[in-house]
């Protein structure tokens, strides 16, 4: 289950700072809390169980956003997947996608292919553009 928490618009901005690409605040806070522990000898104490519920769905990004996406896709044939993980690393992937279609769902594609079995990958988020620069 997700919680909300309220932070100063202050503290928002720095946080942004920190951000890499199209980072969420949620990430850039996990990557901190991760960089914490570990300098710090803390132990995570989330077990394996735990971490394979969370999230309960993916969020994936198109860009500029997911019709746009799909008609880049169908003329350029390439794209590239950004994949976040649980443990604050990311992953650059590149997509041929020659066999894309007007007719195939992009989604569908991604879920049997990059992200099929996304959380025991520990992958928390997906951001995909036929740019890389989108991405960096």
């Amino acid at each position: 289950m997700n919680k909300t928490i309220e932070i100063s618009d202050g503290l928002y901005q720095r946080l942004s700072l920190h951000a890499e690409g199209f980072e969420t605040p949620a990430s850039v806070i996990e990557r901190i809390v991760t960089f914490y522990e570990s300098r710090n000898g803390v132990r995570n104490t989330i077990s394996m169980s735990a971490v394979n519920e969370l999230p309960m769905s993916l969020d994936i990004t198109y860009y500029p956003d997911a019709e746009g996406f799909k008609q880049q896709l169908l003329q350029k044939k390439v794209a590239y997947l950004l994949l976040c993980k649980l443990d604050g690393t990311k992953e650059l992937k590149e997509w041929n996608a020659i066999n894309i279609t007007n007719n195939s769902s992009i989604n569908g594609n991604l879920r049997s292919g990059y992200l099929r079995n996304w959380k025991k990958k520990g992958i928390v988020s997906a951001e995909i553009s036929t740019d890389r620069n989108d991405l960096s």
